[in-house]
């Protein structure tokens, strides 16, 4: 079974405080996630990455590809981190990439201390690609490669991939505040997905099944209430700090804002109907 190697973008940028406690909530949302949907694994963190190994990596893999927080996500084998351990796994490795006449990069990176360089892993991986493929005529070809074998080590283990998947990016969930999202048409799916991909927590105000079901593909825990003719009234019952509406330009231009106690979010409002439509289509993929 490959290892999971989960990369994340923004909370990087985050005090260290900060980051930890994000880093924690996504760990925690990848963990719920495995629980809900039955399937074992074993998840820990280490300088600015994630890994997650898994009973069944590929609904591993579809899990994580709606994990607000994630960037992208690579399945790898999971080696010792000295240079003889790596090269000795990047030949098995390369076999099943490697075509007759393939070009082919190797990229290395590091973390921690080590007696050789990024460039020395990069070489010596390269060199045993080549002698071991020699027969299949390959070629290192850094510009365009048609192969990319990546091999990040990380203290006393190394990760080899040749695969990134991305994520959705943006911040784990719950870590902003709780909002009210009117969910009547797949617009509101689409305002909806904007607020959750910042953190929040997402009461759906809606009664129509196919439209809630294409959010909890993202956010299983999702909560759903019955909308009422005020939501003002609706987001304070639920303990929402403001209200998330699926208005754009037009809107404005004919009808009135809704005005009361809680801030009210427009996250469509700068997008013509073309980008909301392929918003909304890639949440409801999955669906």
């Amino acid at each position: 079974m490959p290892t999971l190697l989960v990369r994340y973008g923004e909370i990087g940028l985050k005090s260290n405080r900060v980051r930890k406690r994000f880093e924690d909530a996504l760990v925690a949302d990848i963990r719920r996630k495995h629980t809900r949907a039955e399937v074992q694994c074993i998840i820990t963190s280490h300088r600015g990455r994630i890994f997650v190994d898994s009973d069944d990596w590929r609904r591993s893999c579809e899990m994580l590809s709606r994990t607000f927080g994630i960037v992208s996500f690579s399945p790898a084998t999971k080696v010792d981190g000295g240079m003889e351990e790596i090269v000795g796994a990047v030949v098995p490795f390369a076999g099943p990439l490697v075509s007759d006449g393939a070009g082919f990069a190797i990229r290395a990176r590091r973390s921690g201390s080590h007696p050789f360089t990024s460039q020395d892993v990069c070489e010596k991986a390269g060199a045993a690609v080549l002698s071991a493929y020699a027969h299949k005529r390959v070629k290192v070809r850094l510009d365009d490669p048609d192969v990319e074998i990546s091999i990040e080590v990380r203290d006393r283990s190394a990760y080899l991939y040749s695969s990134v998947i991305p994520g959705p990016g943006g911040m784990p969930k719950g870590t902003q505040g709780r909002v009210l999202s009117i969910v009547s048409s797949d617009r509101g799916v689409a305002a909806s997905w904007l607020l959750m991909k910042r953190g929040c927590t997402l009461v759906a105000a809606s009664d129509d099944s196919r439209l809630c079901g294409m959010l909890r593909e993202w956010d299983a825990d999702l909560r759903t209430v019955a909308p009422s003719a005020d939501p003002f009234a609706d987001a304070s019952a639920e303990r929402c700090h403001a209200i998330v509406m699926d208005w754009g330009v037009e809107q404005f231009g004919r009808l009135s804002p809704p005005s009361g106690t809680l801030p009210v979010f427009y996250p469509l409002v700068g997008m013509v109907n073309d980008e909301v439509r392929v918003l909304a289509g890639r949440v409801s993929r999955s669906y």
